[in-house]
């Protein structure tokens, strides 16, 4: 290591006279590392400079003549000093351990001469003795440094501790961050499953309305439609397509329309081929034809009839009907086909009438369900807003945030007045505006309370701070902590504090500083002595110099600081006693603490 360098370095013969210091040298340094603990690195070089300097006496002692160096040998060695000389500055040993660098540098100079002037012995010498200096001073550097980063250490311990706490109270932060998000996105997941089954039933609707509308067509078929009501046969084809492309885009609305539009024409077609039929059966056999056209148009009726009965609607009606198309098949068997043609033409309007009366009473039913669901779902939205608005109560919104809850209030009102009127559309969108009033009048509440609380938190430690000043008055306000201070702050008849009062003004100062969010104000006040003019301007001038001396030798900010004389016009005692008037003779510092209503 440090040995074989310098052992590569040494000049034959060397300095023993030298070594000799050099070894001093190395010890005294040891001895003032030993309280820091010497390096590793300071403990090689110890150890390479005493073997290098037992070499070298042993080389001395060899020979009675010292070798000669050649100049290469000796440029070698400057340029080996140079290096550990750059090392050494490298390391701040220029800085830190100057004595030691100087003394590198000078021998190096005196090597670097001797070069020049050809005597490569001398040259190599002082070489020698640079390096060795150069490599000590790089040794106590190094130590030097070490020492000074563990100081550092040990003086930003408390910062570490207390940054290690901010960032465990940021890692709950961003827990709840995530616990919020995952909330959010169970909503948002819980909302696209409904909208996946809405989705599902609006197709399920439109693929049963295609169904029926198939099974239309497929009669108006086997009634040969397509031959007798082309027109309203392809319509109610063409529809039913549309239908089925409406649903592969998922346009349901359109696909039912389209579905409905396809059984309607396909209906259509099958009572104009049938009327067709009708026609054709007049004209060949007239009577019994005109029979069995009434059947075929009754059993129609009661197609019609039965699709549209549900099970509970006009089952009298429709009993009636079938009674009468089943006396109708029996005329026509018996052949007495007036009968069966007037038997049928009754059958007809019995099933017509049931089918009016199933179709009247499926939309009366469909209107009183649609009422009934805006009702439950008014009435839903009204309790909530009841709960929402009883919510912001709790939360103290009626002192600290009673317009927007009064709006709330009103909005619910005039909901419930809507929903008894029948107009459930209107009381939803009442109801949905006071939900919406009594969430911003809880949240107003809830900012509101955790300002007032840490206000009062902050005000009773500025009271019990400010409790501890000999001959001080503390008091809280409206408008926030007066501090009153007595004990004649000032000389007689003079606008000068007194000497003895500024430490209690210091111990003032620190509170204030240690509060630099609130704006203060200096109140001057005297006792009745004197002229009114007089104690009012006496009063402005000791509140505004009460200031100054805050300003100037405090060090409190000026623009947080206002000053104002009220002479003897607000006295707290009797000015009949010197008691009394050493009590009205005071300054009251008042710290705005109240906040300020918006």
């Amino acid at each position: 290591m440090l040995f074989d360098e310098i052992k590569m370095n040494l000049p034959a013969p060397t300095d023993f006279s030298y070594l000799i210091g050099i070894i001093m040298i190395a010890c005294a340094t040891q001895k003032r590392q030993r309280k820091t603990m010497i390096t590793v690195r300071a403990k090689e070089l110890i150890i390479a400079i005493c073997l290098s300097a037992f070499m070298a006496f042993i080389s001395g002692c060899a020979g009675t003549a010292s070798p000669v160096v050649d100049v290469k040998t000796a440029g070698d060695s400057v340029l080996n000093a140079r290096e550990s000389l750059t090392l050494a500055r490298s390391e701040g040993a220029e800085e830190l351990v100057p004595q030691e660098f100087a003394q590198s540098e000078g021998f190096l100079a005196m090597a670097q001469e001797a070069l020049e002037q050809g005597k490569s012995q001398k040259a190599a010498k002082f070489a020698f003795k640079a390096n060795v200096e150069a490599k000590i001073a790089t040794a106590m550097a190094r130590e030097a440094k070490a020492s000074h980063r563990a100081g550092e250490i040990e003086e930003i311990k408390p910062k570490i501790a207390w940054e290690a706490k901010i960032d465990e109270a940021a890692a709950a932060k961003v827990r709840q961050t995530i616990a919020e998000k995952i909330a959010r996105e169970a909503e948002k997941e819980a909302e696209r499953a409904k909208a996946r089954a809405d989705k599902q039933i609006q197709r399920s609707k439109a693929e049963l309305a295609i169904s029926k509308a198939e099974l239309r067509i497929d009669s108006a078929e086997q009634a040969k439609a397509p031959g007798y009501a082309k027109e309203s046969y392809d319509e109610a084809v063409f529809s039913l397509e549309a239908a089925k492309s409406a649903l592969d885009d998922d346009d349901f609305v359109q696909a039912v329309a389209a579905a409905e539009a396809a059984a309607r024409n396909a209906t259509n077609a099958s009572v104009q081929a049938r009327a067709k039929l009708e026609a054709e059966f007049e004209e060949s056999l007239r009577g019994r034809d005109k029979a069995v056209a009434a059947v075929t148009r009754a059993e129609l009726s009661m197609e019609k009839a039965k699709e549209a009965l549900t099970g509970q609607y006009a089952k009298d009606m429709y009993r009636k009907a079938e009674k009468l198309l089943e006396e109708t098949r029996l005329a026509l068997e018996t052949r007495e086909y007036g009968q069966a043609e007037s038997l049928a033409e009754q059958a007809n309007v019995s099933a017509s009438s049931v089918l009016a009366v199933s179709e009247a009473e499926v939309r009366e039913t469909q209107a009183r369900e649609a009422h009934e669901d805006a009702q439950a779902n008014a009435l839903d939205a009204m309790a909530k807003a009841e709960r929402s608005i009883a919510e912001a109560k709790d939360a103290g919104a009626e002192e600290l945030a009673g317009d927007t809850l009064r709006k709330a209030e009103a909005a619910l009102q005039h909901a419930k007045q809507a929903a008894e009127n029948g107009d459930f559309e209107d009381a939803a969108s009442l109801t949905q505006e006071s939900h919406s009033h009594s969430i911003t009048a809880r949240t107003m509440s809830e900012a509101k309370t955790e300002r007032l609380r840490k206000i009062t938190e902050i005000e009773n430690s500025i009271m019990e701070e400010a409790g501890k000043i000999p001959e001080v008055a503390v008091r809280k306000t409206n408008r926030g902590v007066v501090i009153s201070m007595g004990g004649d702050l000032f000389a007689k008849g003079s606008s000068q504090i007194r000497s003895d009062a500024k430490a209690r003004l210091k111990t003032v100062a620190e509170i204030l500083k240690k509060y630099p969010d609130y704006k203060v104000v200096i109140e001057g006040h005297t006792d009745s002595a004197g002229s009114d003019e007089a104690n009012l301007t006496i009063s402005r001038e000791r509140a505004n110099n009460f200031l100054m001396h805050m300003v100037d030798q405090e060090k409190i900010p000026l623009e947080r600081l206002s000053s104002v004389g009220y002479g003897e016009s607000r006295p707290i005692a009797s000015n009949i006693n010197e008691d009394g008037r050493r009590q009205n003779r005071r300054v009251n510092i008042v710290i705005l603490t109240a906040p300020v209503s918006p």
